[in-house]
């Protein structure tokens, strides 16, 4: 005691030291305050969602993860799916919260908004700590009301037909793509239906997966016919623009922003590895949910191609965590994976994709998986609301269980109907892998292809440079020249014949001659050797054509691959470069492929020096897998 007493003595008799340590406690203050004030805000903000919207809306486990280290997201009005390179994003961007706080204060002019996103972006996470941020103003709260409903609920129309002073109310509808009546009928016209409903709100903002909407093109721009305007002032117009906004990537300074708060000062090593991981695979970072399971990812210390293999990894780290509890990991996983099938093929009967927790053991039961009704309840990656209904965590995880349960039905067990683009994404990454490692490829026989395929075009048409560009930059194909950020598309190559060899793309539904000519051929010369070709019936068919600018671009790798070529080594690396159908207007010029170089370029159809390229036929209409082989 003497000795700890002679110590603050000396630190109080010394100015210097006085000086050091008040330094060292006011440094200590100042790194602790701010952590403490954002757990009490996010402790408050927990609070609040859980009494204002109940556990029929939101759950516990919804509310936990939407606040816990939540970064405030950044909007733009350009989509960054269009970008060149989705970190490389070039849209004019601003802070979604004050973006939308100014959108707000002007209901003339911001009658309808829709903000938009890929799967994880963080869109349910925004309209929660948003709407926990208006309860926290009493500035705000004089201004307008503010109302949330899920649609991904079965009664989500009751919900808003029964809010009561709506004319001073802004209401926000989360996930319109789990809208069951949006998936089933057409998205436009449920988006009228919910204009409709919502006509005396103050304002309205949705949510959705940008990719629930096939095309640009099916978001209406203009909502007319439908809302009632009381009151015109002079030289207003009576319809009402419909604002889109999409949510950025995270930023690099967001990213760490995120590890600071995920990983506290003392966690300085996990925080380390962390970014290592990071840096290895900045696509995870985009989207924050996957981010969210940092910690677990980093601890397997494994390294991801495929972004199933992120989510294999998560559902993994829960399997070992709940193993203490089940004693049954493969039955629980199974129970999962047969659970997400039932879900989805369900949702429109039980109006949402959610089941009752009555079901729950009845369900186990029927697949032959002995767990108890607690395990099922509460040892599940499935959430709970206050009704007793339980769905998946997420619902990209609930889309991860259900192609791994797929590809190990019976072919008269699946169907296809209804995919979303991220099911049909799982797929592919999953069949690419087994065809990349080697691995046998799952029974495919009959499988229909309509509901997963990228559609090219087909028919052959005239094309102006501009054109190209833009084509190239929809689809994401690589081109030296014009978009060399583009990816290309994740093919999946199957093989088949032995003398006239075809190979089957499963991602777009065209089957390829193997190689083509076997010597460069003056473009007038082509359509008589593809005659020939269908006239011998090469390998069954006599449908082979040329392929057009899209189909033959489709091939393009973004490296090199095939000994110097930017094609898959699956082909014959003669054929360096190939003719399309397509043609310049006004010119005798047709568009080739390069794969030599790893362009698209022009060449001429009647020049006997520079006329000449090789040709690799392709046809379409193929609907079913059949035989094919790896």
């Amino acid at each position: 005691m003497q000795s700890v007493t002679n110590f603050f003595s000396e630190i109080f008799n010394n100015t210097s030291n006085l000086l050091k340590l008040i330094s060292i406690l006011v440094a200590i203050f100042l790194a602790i305050t701010p952590k403490l004030y954002r757990w009490w805000q996010n402790y408050r903000d927990r609070q609040s969602l859980r009494k204002r919207l109940g556990a029929d809306l939101y759950t516990r486990e919804n509310i936990l993860n939407a606040t816990q280290y939540y970064i405030k997201p950044y909007c733009q009005d350009v989509d960054p799916t269009q970008e060149e390179e989705i970190r490389a994003v070039h849209g004019v961007q601003a802070d979604l919260f004050e973006t939308i706080d100014k959108q707000l204060a002007n209901p003339k002019k911001y009658k309808f908004m829709i903000v938009l996103a890929d799967s994880g972006m963080g869109k349910t996470s925004f309209v929660l700590n948003y709407y926990a941020r208006y309860w926290r103003s009493s500035r705000r709260r004089r201004q307008y009301k503010l109302a949330l409903v899920p649609l991904g609920i079965p009664d989500a129309d009751s919900y808003i037909k029964n809010f009561p002073d709506q004319s001073n109310t802004v209401l926000f509808l989360d996930a319109f793509d789990e809208d069951t009546r949006a998936i089933d009928q057409d998205c436009r016209q449920r988006l009228g239906e919910l204009f409709k409903l919502c006509t005396n709100f103050r304002q309205i903002l949705i949510t959705s997966r940008t990719q629930f909407f096939r095309q640009e093109e099916e978001i209406p721009r203009e909502v007319t016919g439908i809302v009632k305007v009381a009151v015109v002032d002079a030289g207003e117009s009576r319809q009402y623009q419909f604002y889109k906004l999409y949510l950025s990537p995270f930023s690099d300074a967001q990213v760490n922003r995120y590890l600071k708060r995920r990983f506290s000062l003392w966690k300085r090593n996990q925080r380390r590895k962390a970014k290592k991981l990071v840096d290895k695979i900045p696509l995870l970072t985009v989207r924050p949910m996957l981010l969210a399971h940092i910690k677990d990812l980093a601890q397997s210390g494994k390294t991801f191609q495929y972004s199933f293999q992120i989510y294999e990894e998560m559902v993994a780290a829960w399997l070992e965590r709940e193993e203490p509890f089940v004693k049954n990991k493969a039955g629980l996983r199974k129970f999962s994976e047969q659970l997400a099938i039932d879900l989805y093929l369900n949702a429109k009967a039980r109006g949402a994709e959610r089941i009752h927790y009555s079901e729950l053991e009845p369900l186990a039961k029927r697949f032959g998986i002995a767990l108890a009704d607690w395990q099922l309840r509460g040892r599940s990656l499935l959430n709970r609301d206050g009704a007793g209904n339980y769905k998946f965590a997420h619902r990209s995880i609930m889309e991860y269980l259900f192609v791994k349960r797929f590809l190990e039905l019976k072919p008269e067990e699946r169907t296809m109907i209804g995919w979303t683009d991220q099911i049909k994404i799982f797929f592919v990454e999953m069949l690419r892998y087994c065809w990349e490692s080697h691995q046998r490829l799952p029974n495919l026989t009959h499988v229909d292809l309509e509901g997963i395929k990228i559609k090219l075009r087909s028919e052959s048409k005239t094309l102006r440079e501009e054109e190209v560009k833009q084509m190239l930059k929809q689809l994401n194909f690589f081109d030296k020249d014009r978009n060399k950020q583009g990816m290309g598309i994740l093919h999946l190559y199957l093989k088949s014949g032995e003398k006239e060899k075809v190979i089957f793309d499963l991602s777009t539904g065209l089957m390829w001659q193997q190689s083509g000519s076997s010597k460069y051929m003056e473009f007038d010369k082509v359509q008589k050797s593809i005659e020939k070709l269908n006239r011998e019936k090469y390998a069954s068919y006599q449908d082979w054509r040329l392929p057009t600018l899209e189909e033959a671009m489709s091939l393009m790798e973004p490296e090199k691959k095939s000994g110097n070529l930017y094609i898959d080594p699956v082909f014959d690396g003669k054929q360096e470069w190939i003719w399309t159908s397509d043609l310049v207007k006004g010119e005798s010029r047709a568009w080739s492929v390069y794969f030599y170089t790893g362009y698209c370029s022009l060449g001429y159809i009647h020049d006997v020096d520079y006329g000449d390229g090789f040709v690799r036929v392709v046809r379409s209409g193929q609907s079913t897998i059949g035989g094919f082989l790896q």
